[in-house]
């Protein structure tokens, strides 16, 4: 697999990081993820062009294969939009790197949730409960949102490492979560805290609950099991303690 930087360099102003493009030869995949912030960087015109161009070159991925159209950016573009020479990542998946790389080599202003969205210091287990390394409650960073997600005040990032709930979240993912509030668990990707361990408190999991009605609240949990996606490891079964585990927000997406 490989990666190439875009940069912008319009008349008369430095060339700017503009976007990643990952090509994946085996499976002839284009991955391609473009900055949306056009109006700071161009004229209204030419913003309104700039804002398509990641549309365009996805539909060319689709006209020409990725390794059509690979080729076409690396013999037209020039001017306007300059493209890096190829270099090679160790990854199996695209869209995961494609994000990871765009962090990495693309910074863009931050408008907190209209374009970003916290990255909280927690880091959570996709396995067991996993190791608390800071204050869960420090933002690290403002982390720039996928452009289709709807942002609100409850939704933050953090890492998640480990492999049970592969293959959809591979391990050292960024994921986005929104807090949670009322309505039923069940079924649903979760953030869990163990209160009773400072040390190891986090996992995602899906969450299944098993109720029996209760002379008093009208029902109680019975058991709680937390689910891996992977089969290679074991569900967490949970005893009904309401105050040592929380269910702290919903797994959105991958970013």
């Amino acid at each position: 697999m490989t990666f190439s930087l875009l940069s912008l360099a319009l008349p008369g102003r430095p060339a700017e990081p503009a976007g990643v493009i990952v090509y994946d030869a085996e499976t002839e995949e284009l991955g391609v993820k473009l900055r949306r912030d056009w109006h700071q960087l161009a004229s209204a015109d030419d913003a309104e062009i700039l804002s398509g161009m990641e549309t365009h070159l996805k539909q060319l991925s689709s006209e020409m294969g990725a390794t059509g159209a690979m080729e076409w950016l690396e013999s037209t573009l020039s001017n306007v939009f300059q493209l890096s020479e190829r270099n090679e990542v160790q990854s199996n998946a695209l869209d995961f790197t494609l994000h990871q790389l765009y962090r990495e080599h693309v910074p863009t202003p931050v408008k907190p949730f209209l374009t970003h969205i916290p990255r909280y210091s927690l880091r959570s287990a996709a396995g067991g409960f996993g190791e608390q390394i800071a204050d869960p409650n420090e933002i690290a960073e403002w982390v720039e949102a996928p452009q289709d997600l709807r942002l609100s005040k409850d939704m933050f990032v953090c890492e998640v490492y480990g492999r049970s709930m592969e293959p959809v979240i591979p391990s050292g993912s960024m994921c986005v979560f929104r807090k949670f509030g009322a309505g039923s668990r069940n079924n649903k990707r979760v953030l869990v805290e163990d209160r009773s361990d400072p040390n190891n408190r986090y996992t995602l999991k899906v969450y299944h609950s098993q109720k029996s009605t209760s002379g008093e609240d009208g029902w109680a949990h019975q058991a709680i099991d937390l689910s891996p996606l992977n089969p290679e490891f074991p569900v967490l079964h949970l005893d009904a303690d309401q105050d040592r585990y929380a269910v702290l927000a919903e797994f959105v997406c991958l970013l």
